[in-house]
């Protein structure tokens, strides 16, 4: 934004001869506030978890609207339909306060991710709007508002009120020798515009910005009056808080961390606590741990003199001890700190718990109770395994049980499981539970207490960990994004080949398989009459299943390709696990 308003953007250099001369440095700059408006401590951004990202349009201000007079309120949100971004006129938000300010797609927002220098230029634009700037063919785009649509040739005998802005159709495309209104060439460049090539602003549409920013409607003159600067702490003459940001909040033995400074407002001098006897003083650090263990690493950061001191971020360093395989109902801990989970929120607004009088078919399972308003408990929250060695596993299974509810049917939580093969440098996504696949009790009336009384009130999920997760420092990881969640019960989890139903079972001896390896037929002899019989590939699949066996069971495995295979029998009580070779 400052770039393209101050006339400050490397490409101003590719401008068209015919509008070099009236190119302006709009004198208009762009900062994020430092202080919020019950005057506390801010980066400027708030992050919230909302349905309304889909949707997009003026519905989103709900969630958050700092004071119109004093703030440029931004909102990026994941959805738009039909559009870039939007943005109400000043004459337009003086009428509609609760409206006032600037909707864009995330796509569209700086040039990293999914957006790009090209579309950056959106929020330029409408920037533009806020301070009364028409499109460059005329009128404005916004929901439940007239807009003049763009490439029409009656545009023409529209305009946008700018007397150096040429009259245009408007553009959508980047036709730099456009001539729509007769003989003058378009200013297909100016920000403006729909071309996508467009980074400039005129002499006039300076001027015509300028007079909106002193001008009571909407308040915008207030927006740039010294007071407010001071109220908002877009001065920077002091820091107001220290923070930091970190690439993993769980890691192995040596594997480096990046420490990056998040501290507003900009510091001069920073001194790094990684809470294991060692120091950093660069503004930015890289650090690996040479021993396992919880740290909380704080930052001290100085300006003019004064410091300020962040709050602990606590970094989990994993013993490299992994177990062979995880099961856990919960039953045998005090609190959630006594398990050997490690879990961290976005906002700290949420965190898991032990219950001690809800679980399924036990007396314990982890827990998140939300209040009935959420706005206070917008949050995500993940729980990470410690290491699990899956090196000499083949096609174990990730499930758990789990129980929950909203308290506003209409909003989509979601409950989401990764795996990582690499110590939690990357994570898979293998499961997604959002709406009603994720309600568990559809009995239950919004605004009541809940929690489940038996077991049909729980639900199940479950997969197959892929071949290429089979490693010696494998990880789960289990994320909540909270909307309007009313409760969240988890419980027995488990990485294994059997479920784990909160009761251990025992393990079925003399369970005989022959010939083994085998071509064609395999035979299956021991105490193993009504289980369930299941044989899955190295992959995962399942490729044969029977539900009532006999004493002595054959399987043509004639049609099955050559491999390793896992045979299990299971019920309540009982299982066995078998390896063969077909050849």
């Amino acid at each position: 934004m400052n770039w393209n308003f101050r006339k400050q953007n490397p490409d101003t250099s590719t401008i068209v001869p015919a509008f070099k001369s009236i190119a302006a440095d709009c004198e208009i700059e762009f900062r994020l506030a430092s202080i919020d408006p019950d005057g506390n401590c801010t980066s400027g951004i708030n992050r919230i978890a909302s349905p309304y990202s889909n949707i997009g349009d003026h519905i989103i201000k709900n969630l958050i609207h700092w004071d119109p007079s004093k703030y440029l309120n931004i909102y990026v949100v994941k959805k738009i339909t039909n559009l870039a971004g939007h943005c109400l006129m000043p004459d337009q938000a003086a009428a509609k306060p609760e409206w006032d300010g600037i909707v864009l797609g995330y796509d569209y927002v700086g040039d990293i991710g999914a957006s790009s220098k090209l579309t950056s230029v959106v929020l330029s634009h409408e920037a533009g709007h806020y301070l009364n700037l028409f499109h460059i063919w005329g009128g404005n785009n916004v929901p439940n508002y007239y807009y003049l649509p763009v490439g029409q040739a009656s545009n023409c005998s529209v305009g946008d009120d700018v007397q150096d802005t040429p009259d245009t159709q408007g553009w959508g495309t980047c036709k730099l020798t456009a001539s729509s209104c007769g003989n003058v060439v378009d200013n297909v460049q100016n920000a403006m515009d729909y071309s996508y090539c467009n980074f400039m602003f005129t002499e006039g549409q300076k001027q015509r910005m300028r007079a909106a920013l002193r001008s009571s409607v909407a308040n915008r003159a207030n927006l740039v009056s010294a007071q407010n600067n001071l109220a908002t702490g877009v001065n920077n003459q002091d820091i107001c808080k220290a923070a930091f940001d970190v690439s993993q909040r769980v890691v192995c033995l040596n594997d480096s961390i990046t420490f990056t400074d998040k501290s507003f407002t900009a510091p001069t001098a920073w001194e790094w606590d990684f809470a294991d006897g060692i120091f950093g003083y660069a503004k930015n650090a890289k650090y690996a741990y040479a021993f396992a263990g919880d740290f909380d690493v704080k930052l001290k950061v100085t300006k003019n003199g004064n410091d300020k001191l962040s709050d602990p971020l606590k970094i989990r360093v994993l013993s490299p001890l992994g177990k062979t395989n995880y099961t856990d109902g919960f039953e045998s801990y005090a609190d959630f700190s006594n398990t050997d989970l490690f879990q961290y929120a976005l906002q700290n607004k949420l965190s898991f718990q032990l219950s001690n009088n809800v679980g399924y078919r036990s007396a314990k399972s982890l827990s998140l109770n939300m209040a009935d308003s959420t706005e206070a408990y917008s949050d995500k929250i993940s729980f990470v395994s410690p290491l699990i060695d899956l090196s000499g596993s083949v096609a174990p299974e990730f499930s758990f049980r789990y129980a929950y509810n909203q308290f506003k049917r209409s909003d989509d939580d979601a409950l989401e499981i990764f795996i990582s093969k690499d110590c939690g440098r990357t994570w898979q996504s293998r499961k997604k539970l959002t709406g009603s696949t994720f309600i568990t009790d559809s009995t239950y009336t919004a605004g009541s207490a809940w929690s489940p009384t038996d077991t049909s009130q729980w639900g199940r999920t479950s997969f197959t960990i892929p071949v290429t997760h089979l490693v010696s420092n494998f990880l789960f990881k289990v994320e909540y994004t909270n909307y309007f969640g009313k409760a969240l019960y988890i419980d027995n989890i488990n990485v294994d080949t059997v479920d784990f139903n909160g009761i251990l079972k025992n393990e079925v001896e003399h369970v005989t398989l022959s010939p083994n390896p085998t071509n064609n037929v395999l035979n299956i002899s021991g105490d193993i009459q009504g289980m369930q019989l299941t044989v899955i590939d190295v992959n995962g699949k399942i490729v044969f299943a029977k539900k009532n066996t006999t004493d002595n069971e054959s399987i043509d495995v004639s049609v099955f390709q050559s491999g390793i295979y896992m045979m299990i029998l299971e019920n309540e009580r009982y299982f066995s696990r078998k390896r063969f070779v077909k050849y």
